[in-house]
């Protein structure tokens, strides 16, 4: 991977419903289209794998800096790897592309099985070049050792060559063909991708998806930096669909930057995702080396790969390039996560030591609140708030609070008056029944995004967060936010969404009060 000044990187089997368009396909399809190719994703060794990172992060290739003798020795070693995997499978013999002198492509067409589709086609690339004994330029140090590059990207093009054995042993190919490239130069300033983009072997406009894997040997916490996303809709629940057992965390990333391979594809306005395991403290130093990679980690990111290529190769139709990522800033919502401060409907301070008791008690009663008017007294118990009923909780109270319609029944016991006392309070504002705001985004089609969630309201207490993309509400998908806004305010709960959150897929139950709410109930679009 490219060190890139401005970039913002500071900061296994149960397949979920694909929640997209027309273009992606059911749950029940998709898991048969991983099945069908179940066979070659157990071609993915742990042991090539090792071998392969082994050999190319050794200090034989020295560093395999682009143009050097040990880059053209990284050359010989992929294309002798690909002679012993045409020995087991029927790969297509490479074509070597070279630009710029000393530089070298290695190219891989895998034709597709489809007599329509086969003129379609998904790219898989990885850069094979890293940055020599470093330089001040492209080494963070020190200088004049091998920078073996083990994770960058010895691990991204020992993933690419298991992926061609993989598909290529597969008895039925996919539908739309395959080009796997190992690019070259990337380090010098993604020199092999760009011309490719500039000087195709094949019309770009056959191109339906690029997959760039740069940096897959360092997997922490399940953590994957996920880029290009919005590059077409649908693609974030494409991505989640193929995170099994919801294992990885796809840190999805709001910007496209030129530090990969996968930019001069999006640029050139191709749906394009690159995925890396982050940077760590040996990126671009000598201490990259094999001994350091998790090995665990890199088996589970090709078939992480090997899933999405096979899904994308497979589908009658993939969705186009959005012209609107190249221009339009990252989406609020990924930008502002904290709750929202419940609104004051009722207009008093609670005894926070009778509150362990279990025992509603107001300590205090703000002048002129609709506690206030409505008689209420420091020193009052609740015993009943309209529907909630004293011995439930603390949480259910505030929530109810904030739900409950006018007028609202309130009984309390008030010390030195034998019998309980009946009280009716009108609140301030509009009762909120879920507690949540949501949005359309253009890149998450036939879904909502949460954009606020209220401090204390059922959607808040049932683990609802910001940035949550809301795939479907009582096992259906959700047309637009109207929609939502409607089924919210109309419909008994508790309320079942399906929601994906950092590329992992929940199930949720939301408990809110059965009484009908008002339009205006509804918290959307803030």
């Amino acid at each position: 991977m490219i060190r890139h000044p401005s970039s913002p990187w500071g900061s296994v089997v149960l397949l979920l419903i694909i929640l997209a368009r027309a273009v992606f396909l059911t749950a029940t399809s998709a898991a048969e289209e991983v099945t069908a190719g179940s066979s070659g994703l157990s071609k993915i060794n742990i042991e090539d794998l090792r071998k392969h990172v082994v050999t190319l992060a050794g200090d034989a290739l020295e560093g395999r800096e682009a143009g050097s003798r040990g880059g053209k020795a990284t050359v010989a070693y992929l294309r002798t790897a690909l002679k012993t995997i045409r020995a087991r499978t029927a790969v297509p013999p490479e074509r070597v592309q070279e630009f710029g002198g000393d530089y070298q492509n290695l190219l891989v067409l895998l034709p597709g099985s489809d007599e329509k589709l086969k003129h379609q086609v998904v790219v898989v690339g990885a850069h094979h070049d890293h940055v020599g004994y470093g330089k001040a330029s492209n080494s963070q140090g020190p200088l004049g050792y091998v920078h073996n590059g083990a994770d960058d990207n010895a691990s991204g093009t020992a993933a690419v060559l298991e992926l061609i054995e993989a598909f290529s042993s597969l008895e039925q190919r996919p539908a739309c063909s395959i080009l796997f490239a190992f690019w070259d130069a990337e380090e010098v300033g993604l020199l092999g991708s760009k011309h490719w983009v500039a000087n195709p072997t094949i019309p770009l406009q056959q191109l339906r998806f690029v997959l760039n894997l740069d940096m897959l040997g360092r997997l922490r916490n399940g953590k994957v930096i996920t880029v290009g996303w919005r590059s077409a809709a649908g693609l974030r629940p494409f991505l989640a669909a193929h995170n099994t057992s919801n294992f990885l965390l796809l840190a999805y990333q709001p910007k496209v930057i030129a530090d990969s391979d996968h930019h001069p594809f999006y640029s050139a306005g191709i749906p394009a995702i690159h995925l890396d395991t982050d940077k760590h403290d040996d990126y671009h130093r000598p201490t990259d080396d094999p001994d350091r990679i998790n090995w665990d980690g890199l088996q589970v990111m090709t078939e992480y790969a090997y899933r999405l290529i096979f899904d994308a190769a497979n589908r009658p139709e993939f969705p186009r390039f959005r012209r609107d990522a190249l221009t339009e800033p990252p989406p609020d919502w990924m930008v502002q996560r904290e709750l929202t401060p419940p609104p004051v409907r009722l207009g008093v301070t609670w005894d926070e030591r009778r509150i362990k008791q279990n025992l509603m008690t107001i300590a205090q009663v703000n002048a002129g609140s609709p506690a206030a008017n409505a008689g209420l007294l420091p020193g009052d118990r609740l015993v009943q708030f309209g529907a909630w009923q004293q011995n439930s909780s603390f949480d259910t109270l505030k929530s109810t609070i904030l739900a409950a319609r006018n007028p609202v029944a309130i009984r309390i016991e008030r010390t030195g008056v034998g019998s309980p006392i009946e009280l009716t309070a009108n609140l301030a504002g509009s009762p909120i029944r879920l507690g949540a705001g949501w949005r359309d985004d253009p890149a998450l089609p036939d879904s909502v995004v949460i954009a606020q969630v209220i401090a204390d309201s059922p959607a808040a207490r049932a683990g609802i967060s910001v940035g949550d993309v809301i795939l479907s509400f009582g096992g259906r998908p959700l047309n637009s936010s109207e929609e939502m806004k409607q089924r919210v305010t109309t419909e008994p709960g508790p309320f079942q969404f399906r929601i994906e959150r950092d590329g992992r897929i929940h199930d949720l139950s939301v408990d809110v009060t059965d009484e009908r709410q008002p339009p205006a109930a509804a918290v959307a679009n803030p």
